[in-house]
């Protein structure tokens, strides 16, 4: 870098050309007797100072190493005669994180399989994703693998297109010099707010890697929970499906190949055949109104639940359902105490911590609960006072609560109280499924015993005639 740029010598395959204006074209410089690209670049340092020259070198990272060895880091890069902003393969600083550069099949990759994020449908990463990221990043950095490094591995073998090109861009923040809090948080329509808290904490604190594993720890419990309520209630939710097919085949199959038959005899039909054979009239000519109405039933309600009144009543709906409400509030508390534990083991503060459980409590009344609990600290109160005071939480909250507070250990309480509701809800799933299987084939039985009681019941009257 430094010595002087000079123009290439004229040759015969250049005669002519140097006079050429080289704004639309790559500017390069022939220095010790070999061809550089010429680059631009912006850096900056920790005082918020800023520097923009142009440098030569083969590749961009030789052209900057200079400077990386100093204070400064690289805020933007790229060829003279290039778009700032635009993606040049090799030469963007995106393409090219940890010293390594991304190879041009991931970035052809990157390209066919992004994903298009529109307004109005759901981008988050699933519980299953987030654990995942969280504990293989957790294993990395309590390796000794860098940050970076750690991101840019991470980026490699994550199969998810969307969090691929989310790392990515990870990594290329954290190179750019910014802190991996910030870098989360220009994701914050992916990333949940608690993770991101949690990351910008942990940072601060320097306890990093203990709070990659409180994530990876909180995930995975939220993901068992999860998977044991969907396991539990997947027979179930079969049955239904096999009732709703099973009468819809035979009203609109079964029962019309009857009905030229009673017609032809002409047999008094009971009234209960009568409705049967209308209904799969009806539904065999006008499927398509029916399907059309049911999507848009379906639209309505999840709108509905977002809706002020509406979203109330559906809240409060689901805490006093009967046979389903214990279930729904344990699983509410342990989603409560197992956040907060991980928010405050983290360093996060208490009122913060309220704050962001707040947000991801799931439910409008139990979140104005929690709302009104950090009310109360604010006014003074202790947090067994403020949970005492509202009726969603039980006694065993409270206490636990209050002997945490004394200990100073309310986020190791908070954690115990968790796996008790964890392990209840659990308790509670299988005996409801156990209740509910027999239940839902006596319901099959009795719609589908209808249905050929409407057929036999004609039958005997045209056997009586014979």
């Amino acid at each position: 870098m430094a010595e002087t740029l000079r123009e290439p010598p004229l040759t015969r395959a250049n005669a002519g050309k140097r006079d050429r204006e080289p704004s639309a074209v790559t500017v390069i410089c022939y220095i010790g007797g070999r061809y550089l690209s010429k680059y631009y670049y912006r850096a900056g340092d920790l005082q918020n100072s800023e520097v923009e020259e142009s440098v030569a070198g083969e590749k961009p990272l030789e052209a900057i190493g200079d400077l990386q060895d100093s204070s400064y880091f690289i805020v933007e890069l790229k060829k003279k005669g290039g778009k700032a902003g635009k993606d040049s393969g090799e030469n963007s600083l995106p393409n090219r994180v940890g010293g390594q550069s991304r190879s041009f099949a991931e970035r052809v990759a990157a390209i066919l399989t992004k994903q298009v994020r529109l307004p109005f449908i759901g981008s988050r990463l699933q519980t299953r994703e987030l654990m995942v990221f969280c504990r293989q990043f957790a294993t990395m950095v309590d390796a000794g693998i860098t940050i970076l490094n750690s991101l840019k591995i991470l980026a490699r073998q994550t199969e998810l297109p969307l969090l691929k090109e989310i790392i990515w861009d990870l990594a290329a923040r954290v190179e750019k010099g910014l802190t991996l809090g910030d870098s989360f948080r220009a994701h914050g329509d992916v990333f949940p707010q608690l993770m991101v808290n949690m990351i910008e904490t942990g940072e601060a604190g320097g306890v990093f890697n203990k709070v990659l594993e409180r994530l990876a720890v909180h995930y995975e419990k939220q993901y068992d929970l999860e998977q044991k309520v969907r396991s539990a209630t997947l027979y179930p939710k079969f049955l239904i499906c096999a009732v709703i097919l099973v009468v819809i085949f035979m009203l609109v199959f079964v029962l019309p190949s009857f009905a030229g038959v009673f017609e032809s005899m002409a047999v008094d039909v009971p009234p209960l055949t009568k409705y049967l054979i209308l209904s799969g009239e009806v539904l065999a000519a006008y499927w398509h109104f029916f399907l059309f109405a049911l999507g848009i039933f379906a639209f309505f309600l999840k709108r509905a639940q977002n809706i002020g009144k509406v979203a109330l009543f559906y809240d409060r709906l689901l805490l006093d359902l009967p046979l389903f409400h214990s279930l729904y509030r344990k699983m509410l508390l342990a989603r409560f105490c197992r956040t907060l534990g991980t928010l405050l083991g983290s360093g996060v503060s208490l009122l913060m911590s309220l704050e962001l459980v707040e947000k991801i409590m799931g439910n409008r009344i139990a979140a104005a609960a929690v709302q009104r609990v950090a009310g109360g600290i604010k006014r003074g109160r202790t947090v067994a006072e403020a949970l005492a005071s509202e009726n969603i939480f039980p006694s065993i909250v409270v206490e636990m609560a209050g002997v945490g507070e004394e200990t100073g250990k309310l986020d190791d309480l908070l954690f115990k109280s968790a796996d008790y509701f964890e392990s209840e809800v659990s308790r509670i799933v299988e005996r409801l499924g156990s209740m509910l299987e027999p239940a839902l084939i006596l319901i099959m039985a009795g719609i589908i015993g209808s249905i050929a009681l409407s057929v036999l019941l004609p039958m005997f009257e045209i056997y009586q005639m014979i």
